[in-house]
């Protein structure tokens, strides 16, 4: 894996994220947020809420009761109600095992694919918001590979990692 991490780009950009999360640091909390991670719901853990997220979470409030999150699969759930599936910023099709993380600073993005599952994941397709070319991709145990049957659909750019090992990274450049 290092001698792999060694052939990609460097990269520092700022994380993405469509929901803004005050953590009250219970184990009750930890578990939603593990659930959101897994769900692939970007998300940024805040002081307070603001506006420069989508949807904001707070336990204790009338939206989000302070017993909100005993049941995490329905926290996800309701937070990915709340911020509905066209406003995502990303979405991950065909697998429960692929964890997505996006960075990005208005000039281009990375995507961090991380398969958990323990073995290769065939045909992990993507939708990013927004319009992007073309990219590099690059997989664990595979180099430099192409990305598969890209195009843009209602606003979004979709696009399929055809083989995926245990970690992925995909690397576009804003629209021009």
């Amino acid at each position: 894996m290092l001698a792999f991490l060694a052939t990609v780009p460097k990269n520092d950009l700022p994380d993405v994220a469509d929901v803004g999360v005050v953590d009250d640091g219970s184990a009750t909390m930890a578990e939603a947020l593990n659930l959101l991670v897994r769900r692939n719901l970007l998300y940024k853990i805040v002081p307070a809420p603001s506006p420069q997220y989508r949807v904001n979470v707070k336990l204790g409030t009338p939206e989000y009761p302070a017993d909100a999150a005993k049941d995490p699969s329905a926290f996800a759930l309701k937070v990915r109600r709340q911020l509905t599936d066209e406003q995502r910023t990303l979405r991950v099709f065909g697998t429960e095992i692929v964890i997505g993380r996006l960075t990005g600073d208005g000039s281009r993005v990375r995507l961090h694919l991380l398969n958990y599952g323990g073995r290769d994941t065939e045909g992990v397709r993507v939708r990013l918001r927004g319009t992007y070319p073309d990219g590099e991709v690059y997989v664990a145990g595979q180099g430099k590979v192409a990305l598969e049957d890209r195009g843009v659909v209602e606003g979004g750019t979709e696009f399929t990692v055809p083989r995926l090992g245990p970690y992925g990274v995909v690397d576009l450049p804003a629209a021009r």
